[in-house]
């Protein structure tokens, strides 16, 4: 009878955990793909991956970033403002480049692919040379789902070569994918 009760006990916790990766420190916010060196989690899996799946992204290995994660490592403070926005806005949160480099980035072009399919792609010497950084916080509050989170791609303008000081294009809200690939 108590070898029965236990296979119910654990397949119930199989059948009705969490979806989606989840680390001791929290759910996972932000997936990185492509060609990187430091993976810490394996392949696609259709269903906890539901979202990858419908824009259309399979992957055999990925790096999974937490808040926690993204919280630790260095952190960049920078204020930004475009003229269609109401205001100049100051977030915080890693460079794009440290999570590059915490994911062992190898290409040469990185997409980063916001909830809704956009996905702007730029070069990773680009990446390198601006101020890029993956916001997780504004005005020191979290950015929440259903906001500009959970990570805002945001860049000063003139960041990269051809944007003027007027377009704020490629700064993606409600990332949760990086993509890594090299230009053909």
């Amino acid at each position: 009878m108590r070898r029965i009760v236990l296979a119910l006990a654990v397949a119930t916790l199989v059948l009705f955990r969490a979806p989606g990766p989840t680390w001791a420190d929290g759910p996972v916010v932000l997936t990185v793909t492509g060609q990187i060196a430091s993976t810490n989690r394996g392949p696609f899996d259709p269903f906890s991956d539901a979202l990858f799946g419908v824009v259309g992204e399979e992957f055999e290995r990925a790096h999974a970033f937490t808040r926690a994660a993204l919280d630790a490592l260095p952190q960049e403070t920078v204020t930004v403002g475009y003229p269609n926005w109401p205001a100049p806005v100051t977030v915080t949160g890693p460079t794009l480049a440290s999570v590059l480099d915490a994911a062992g980035a190898e290409g040469s072009e990185v997409l980063v692919q916001a909830v809704d399919g956009y996905a702007p792609s730029f070069s990773i010497a680009e990446v390198r040379a601006g101020n890029f950084v993956l916001a997780t916080s504004i005005g020191g509050a979290p950015l929440a789902i259903g906001g500009r989170g959970p990570a805002w791609l945001v860049f000063p303008p003139g960041s990269y070569e051809g944007q003027t000081a007027e377009d704020d294009s490629g700064l993606a809200w409600a990332v949760f994918h990086i993509k890594v690939v090299s230009a053909e």
